[in-house]
This record gives C-alpha cells, structure tokens and sequence, in this order.
C-alpha cells in the first residue's frame, strides 16, 4: 500500500508537467507497467490514454520498426544497468502510421519510478529527406546542364548521317538503320527529361478549375490507354466547382506522366480509376489507381529518388521530378501499393495558396 502511495504521490507532484510538457511523457513503474501518460502521448502513439494506463511497456516496444531484438535487448540491459537509456527508431502508431521517434528512460531516485520522454522527431526527418531531395535534384541538374551539348552536338551528326544513308541504302539497310534511328529518338527523349530536372522553373501560377484540367488529362490519354486496352474512368467526389491556384502547365504534365505510369504496367487491360475528392482544411486530393502488379515496400521507399527505376528504358526522373512539383506547390504525393493488387497514387494540392 505504502509503494503505490509513493507512484501516486510521485505523479502528483507532476502532473502540472505533465500538461505543460511538449513531448510525450510516460511513467512506468518498477514492473514496466504505465501508471500514467499526457495528451502527447495520446497523439504520438494514437491510442486513448485509458487503454495505455496498466498496459506493459514491451506492449509498446514492439510496435518499434526496424529495430532488432538484440538493439532491444541491450537497451533494456542498459537501462536496469546504468537507470537510464536512449534510442530512435521508426515505429507504427496502434492506427498503423510511421512515425519517427527518440525515446529516453531514466529510474527517479526518489520512487522506483520510470519517467519515459518521447519525442516525435517525423517532421525531423520528413524535412531532412526533401532536403536530401531538393539536393539531388540541384546535383543532377548541374550534371545535366554540363553534359547536355556533349551530347547534343553527336546526336545531331549521327541523325544526319542516318537521314542520308537512309536515301541510297538497300531495303536490308534501311532495317539497321531504322533500329539507329529509333535509338537516337530516345536517346533525344532521356536527354529531354534531364534538361527538364535542370534548368531552374519559373512557375506561372493561375487559377483554374481541377476537374477541367484532369478531364482535358484523361481525354489526352484516352487514344494511348484504348490501344492498351485500358478505360479511363473519371470519379468526382466534390461539391462544388474546385478551383486551385497553380502552375496549370506542371501539374498536367504530371497527371500525364501518371497515367503513361498506371497504362505501362497493365500490358493485359483493365480500368485505370480517377478520382478528384474534396478534402478538409481546402485540399483536393487527385488519385490514380491501376490494375498492375503493384510495388513491393523496398521499392516504395525508393521510387522518389532520382534515377531508381525497376523500368528497363526508364531513367528514375519522371517521380521525383513530379514530387518536387506537387511540394512547391504545398502538396504532397501518397502511394498505396500491394503485390498483385495495383497502386494508387494521390496527389493531395492545397486550394488556397498564399503568394
């Protein structure tokens, strides 16, 4: 009796603390038991306090991602050693979402007390991977601008070349020849999507209604999907006219480059689904969903990065030329993905921007 009025008197004392704290705060009694969190908590972990309050901490511990069972067990072994340590680790709430998070456990001396501080570190790390980013992307345009007329100049020759040989070859030769031709047209084509990541773009901002402009997409689209097969089938799930204030030019070429995306990987048909959703807090969300193979989690994690492709003729730029665009314009891209099952990508635009 005389342990738990010493837990209770200990949280008392501060439970001002506790509503005044920034970061998440857990104490923990001798038998790794949660005698008490704050709101943080509640938010980090998104669960309700009264389903945290007696729940054993290894409950939480093994929502941590990433994190082997040898890093857990010397933390533990740490802390009943030295009555403190430390980590970070990727994690999924109860509600399943990524988080990223810096924990610290300490004993009180004067109870047999664990204050455990947690510290919601994703908005951390989300800022430090678009740095990363915008980074690459500034590193492979200066490499684009550099290389681009030693590539030009060459290109030109042989295509001039191959134009006259073309005139007096035999009808064997002009079969290579076409095959050298095709050729140089992607080579223009990869040359073009890297001279777009590198020179600086001025955005023109006007304001324009969405549905116009994805419908105007769709039906663009449409001669190239019915040749695969493909339907395009346009949902609108918004209550009224959805007028943005954006670059109209950049975010169709985006939407297009998504819909080549989704009819590439359905080479036997099917019915790519487009949806404009309001969304609170005056956001549209456009979401495009295919019928293909999907994307597994490793690569997922990856398909932003500049020059990571699982195409065999692509060049890894058109997605992470297509996310810097939707971040300038304070949006954001999510992918949901499942073997066998297709991908969805959303492109979730703010409309109302302040410039």
């Amino acid at each position: 009796m005389t342990f738990v009025l010493v837990e209770y008197e200990y949280k008392q004392k501060f439970e001002h603390v506790f509503q005044l704290f920034s970061s998440g705060l857990i104490f923990l009694n001798g038998k790794g038991e949660i005698l008490e969190v704050n709101s943080q908590i509640e938010e980090i972990f998104q669960i309700n306090r009264t389903e945290l309050i007696g729940m054993n901490v290894l409950s939480i511990i093994e929502l941590f991602k990433g994190t082997s069972f040898t890093s857990k067990k010397e933390f533990l072994k740490e802390l009943i050693h030295h009555g403190e340590a430390e980590f970070k680790c990727e994690m999924q709430t109860f509600l399943g979402e990524p988080r990223y998070i810096y924990i610290r456990v300490s004993k009180q001396k004067d109870a047999n007390v664990y204050l455990t501080v947690v510290e919601d570190e994703s908005e951390k790390v989300h800022l430090k991977q678009r740095l990363d980013h915008t980074e690459s992307l500034s590193t492979l345009g200066q490499l684009a601008a550099s290389i681009a007329h030693e590539i030009r100049n060459p290109m030109t020759s042989l295509k001039g070349f191959t134009q006259l040989l073309y005139k007096t070859a035999t009808e064997d030769s002009r079969r290579y020849l076409s095959v050298i031709d095709d050729e140089i047209k992607r080579m223009e084509e990869i040359l073009t999507e890297f001279l777009e990541v590198s020179k600086p773009t001025e955005y023109k901002y006007t304001y324009f209604d969405v549905q116009d402009l994805v419908t105007e997409v769709a039906n663009f689209m449409a001669p190239q999907a019915l040749m695969q097969r493909i339907e395009l089938i346009i949902q609108i799930n918004i209550t009224s006219a959805c007028k943005i204030v954006a670059d109209r030019s950049l975010l169709k070429q985006v939407f297009m480059n998504s819909i080549k995306n989704a009819i590439e990987v359905m080479p036997n048909g099917g019915t790519i689904n487009i949806l404009i959703n309001d969304l609170v807090a005056n956001y549209v969300t456009i979401s495009i969903e295919d019928q293909g193979c999907g994307i597994d989690q490793d690569n997922l994690k990856k398909i932003f990065n500049p020059f990571f492709t699982t195409k065999s003729a692509g060049t890894g730029l058109g997605l992470s030329h297509a996310k810097d665009v939707i971040e300038k314009h304070n949006g954001t891209i999510e992918v949901e993905s499942a073997i066998g099952q297709g991908t969805t990508f959303k492109y979730i635009i703010p409309t109302e921007i302040g410039y």
